[in-house]
């Protein structure tokens, strides 16, 4: 008989989770999706949104033990090892603040392995990795946000995103019941994140982001409802 490891059946959980965002990245696109995330978007506003964002990724925050176990999990999902990351801003910051804790000791790094769409589109899974060494003290934020899955989301790139333009799609997600959830500029990428909440969203997934690559904190002030602050 064979015992599974409880750090072993939460990486095959955590596993699990990777292998259905990257099945959901290859069987969607952005004309289908947009209205199961706000329903009753149609017309010219499902129009513009379609128009001027494309599907990008699917995004969820893993809890690798350490940089082998991601690795491991990404293999077994069938995606790119050697897949590159950087630090992530956004998330850690959020992550900090939700536990009250200093962002210095959270190590989150981004990911983004590639993942063909059905019609070949180039897309890919945003993973955000926690690293939690067995028997840390970090293990009760795991096990929270496994629960919870706050930083789960579908994101959707901004393909001209000068700032009018911007505030434009803000206002059409806005109409449609999406709230405002956050967001950051994260230097190491150069590029500004939007999220929003989505409380009737027809799909497992509750949280949207906007993408738009560069410097876009004065939109994302607004956004915020709050004076620009720069996020380092």
């Amino acid at each position: 008989m064979t015992t599974t490891l409880p750090d072993e059946t939460l990486l095959l959980d955590d596993t699990a989770c990777l292998r259905d965002a990257a099945r959901f990245v290859r069987e969607h696109d952005s004309a289908a999706l947009l209205p199961l995330l706000l329903p009753g978007l149609g017309g010219p506003d499902l129009q513009a949104l379609a128009g001027h964002c494309r599907f990008a990724h699917a995004g969820l925050l893993l809890f690798p033990p350490d940089a082998d176990g991601l690795r491991t999990q990404l293999a077994d999902c069938g995606l790119a090892v050697d897949t590159p990351s950087h630090p992530s801003v956004v998330v850690r910051e959020r992550l900090a603040r939700r536990h009250r804790r200093d962002p210095a000791e959270l190590d989150v790094q981004i990911l983004r392995p590639h993942v063909l769409g059905s019609a070949g589109e180039r897309r890919a899974v945003e993973v955000f990795a926690l690293t939690v060494p067995p028997h840390s003290d970090l293990e009760p934020i795991a096990a929270y946000e496994r629960t919870r899955r706050h930083e789960a989301h579908l994101a959707f790139e901004v393909e001209h995103p000068e700032p009018l333009a911007l505030r434009g799609l803000c206002a059409i997600l806005a109409r449609h019941g999406a709230r405002p959830d956050g967001g950051g500029y994260n230097p190491h990428e150069d590029g500004t994140v939007l999220y929003f909440t989505l409380p009737d969203a027809a799909c497992d997934y509750e949280r949207l982001e906007l993408y738009a690559r560069g410097d876009h904190r004065d939109t994302l002030a607004a956004h915020l409802d709050r004076p620009r602050r720069d996020v380092r």
